[in-house]
């Protein structure tokens, strides 16, 4: 009796359209003439053997799809390296247009700040909140 639940596990019925079918004798022939033996050419080999196939198909998919980044996550970086640029163009055009009065180039210090990357994300989730 245990034996023939084991037996019995791995066993899965599936209902195909003719046309499928149709596909799977087609290369099972294929293989036939190829000189394969009818052990390891026949239906349920070949069925199983695109049914593996399909399966690391999909987990791949799944992984990649996993690392790939969001439209938002996308943005955001768009929208930081805008920001980020805008910060580092108008801190150096602000230097250069200052530096003959230098008393004003300490304004610029607010483009310089070691906290400027901060800023800039405060700047970014604030995008994403309104």
């Amino acid at each position: 009796m245990e034996y023939e639940n084991l037996s019995k596990r791995n066993r899965v019925n599936v209902t195909v359209p003719l046309s499928i079918l149709e596909k799977v004798d087609y290369h099972v022939e294929q293989k036939l003439a190829d000189g394969e033996s009818r052990d390891t050419a026949n239906r349920a080999a070949f069925v199983l053997e695109m049914l593996k196939i399909g399966l690391s198909v999909y987990e791949n998919r799944i992984n990649k799809d996993a690392d790939r980044m969001t439209l938002d996550q996308k943005l955001e970086l768009i929208a930081k390296n805008v920001i980020m640029t805008g910060y580092i163009a108008e801190a150096i055009f602000g230097i250069q247009k200052e530096t003959v009065d230098i008393a004003k180039v300490i304004k610029n210090e607010q483009f310089l700040d070691p906290d400027w990357p901060k800023d800039v994300d405060e700047r970014v989730t604030s995008l994403y909140i309104d």
